[in-house]
Parts: C-alpha cells; structure tokens; sequence
C-alpha cells in the first residue's frame, strides 16, 4: 500500500483481503498516532473493519505495537456508547483484563458506572462487581458486536469471576455500534 489511508476510508471502501496483517497494522498504528486519531474514526465503521478482518489480521492487530493504541482507543470511547440501561444508582465496577500482550501481559482497565455516567482508568483501585477476562482478538470482536458474550463464556473464551449475572447485563448497558 503506497499511499497513507485512514481508517474510515479503510472501513467504508477498502477489501481487508488486498492487505497484509503488516499493512493493516500500520493503517491502524499512524491513525491513532495523530492528534484527536481515536475521536476521527467512526465507530460503526470500525466494528464493520472488524467483521471484515481475518482472524489473522485481529492477531497481527493485537499482537503488534498497534495493540496498546487500539485498545486505549476503544476504552478511551467507552463513555461515549454508555447508555446505563438496566444499570442501578448503586456504583458498579468491572475489571476488565484483555490478555495476551506480548510478553504475556494483559492490558488491565476498570470501568466505574453510576448516577448514568461511565469512568474509565488503568488504575484497578476499586473492588469490582465482576471481572472479564478475553483474549484481544476476542474483546475486539465483543466491543464491535460482532462475537456475542455469552457464547465466549460458554465456549471459556471470554472468563467471568464475581457477579456473572450483572456481567451478562453489561451488553445492554452499552450502546454498541454495530457493522
């Protein structure tokens, strides 16, 4: 790929297939890198990449240095798409911890919902209602509506510890832009 493309016209117009995990990588890397990168992307137009990417091209993806980026990206977000339906005034905590990182790390974050606002951090200094564990392939395909959560569960993809019921009321209390 000679020229630089951004990810929504890679999205909208672009076959996945014509690239290579390293192209698609890169696209992904100089995008976020710019100021404001994660704001630009249309987030149904990233669940659509998503859908249209390999299982290959996720790997690559989460295995790269594109990985911490993306993932800040989507969390950076998440405010954004809650919606706090089915959600009490009580303070709800979730840990998430997508693993799998190079060195066989997890990228950690904690969500923090009430009073119909979401905070997102690094820092896990909050005793969580539940805990979700996934690969990031896997968290890609669930944060894009494009994997269902309780089939990840069923088949031990996505781990649950804590309270499993307020974590499969978790999907409702999102707005999750679909491809």
């Amino acid at each position: 790929m000679a020229e630089s493309i951004d990810v929504n016209e890679l999205g909208r117009s672009v076959d996945l297939k014509s690239l290579s995990e390293d192209e698609l990588v890169a696209v992904l890397r100089d995008a976020l890198a710019e100021p404001g990168g994660s704001k630009n992307v249309d987030a149904s137009v990233f669940a659509r990449l998503v859908k249209g990417a390999s299982k290959k091209q996720l790997e690559a993806i989460m295995g790269s240095e594109a990985r911490r980026p993306v993932i800040d990206a989507i969390f950076g977000r998440m405010s954004e798409f809650y919606s706090s339906k089915g959600a009490s005034s009580k303070r709800q905590v979730v840990h998430w911890h997508v693993t799998g990182a190079p060195g066989g790390d997890s990228d950690d974050y904690q969500t923090v919902m009430q009073h119909g606002s979401c905070t997102v951090s690094t820092s896990l200094d909050e005793e969580p209602r539940t805990e979700l564990f996934m690969n990031g392939t896997e968290f890609l395909k669930v944060v894009t509506n494009n994997a269902n959560p309780i089939t990840l569960f069923m088949t031990r993809k996505l781990k649950v510890s804590g309270d499993v019921g307020f974590a499969t009321a978790l999907q409702k209390m999102f707005t999750i832009p679909s491809a």
